[in-house]
């Protein structure tokens, strides 16, 4: 009987992860990328991706004028070159914290449209509710954001 699960204790949900919120975070990227790689994008070396190709860790200038690596930087054949940032908070962290630098920093990306994916409900309420108010009052750049993976794939799917 000590083998056996207690008959109250919940399983793990698969996409529950453990490990540090980086460890976390890396394996969120790695399922998206699995996922762009599923929906017919390849992955290419070039400064500027082509039609249907992305490139990770793609460099631009943050708030402060140091250099910044987006998860992906990605050329979809109908919407252009989108910047994507993609973040997994799990547990309640600082990821919210983290709301305003993404939202200043991607004002500088070089891209018309950016992207910002989270995955998991570790953030707050609040927080989420800002990051759309500031994107949606965006007038020079097109903000996308994402509480899930699934909608931000749906949202390359569907033309």
């Amino acid at each position: 009987m000590d083998g056996q699960l207690p008959l109250f204790d919940e399983i793990p949900n698969k996409y529950e992860h453990t490990g540090s919120p980086q460890e976390s975070n890396r394996k969120f990227c790695t399922e998206l990328e699995e996922d762009l790689t599923s929906i017919g994008f390849t992955e290419c070396t070039d400064s500027q991706p082509q039609q249907q190709k992305y490139i990770k860790r793609a460099a631009y200038q943050d708030m402060y004028g140091s250099t910044r690596h987006s998860t992906f930087l990605i050329h979809h054949k109908t919407k252009g070159l989108l910047r994507i940032e993609a973040h997994r908070q799990v547990q309640s962290g600082s990821v919210d914290q983290k709301f305003p630098f993404f939202y200043e920093s991607l004002s500088n990306a070089p891209e018309k449209t950016v992207v910002i994916v989270f995955d998991g409900k570790g953030y707050k309420k609040e927080a989420f509710d800002w990051l759309l108010t500031q994107t949606e009052n965006r007038i020079a750049k097109v903000f996308k954001v994402f509480s899930s993976k699934e909608d931000f794939l749906n949202y390359l799917i569907n033309e």
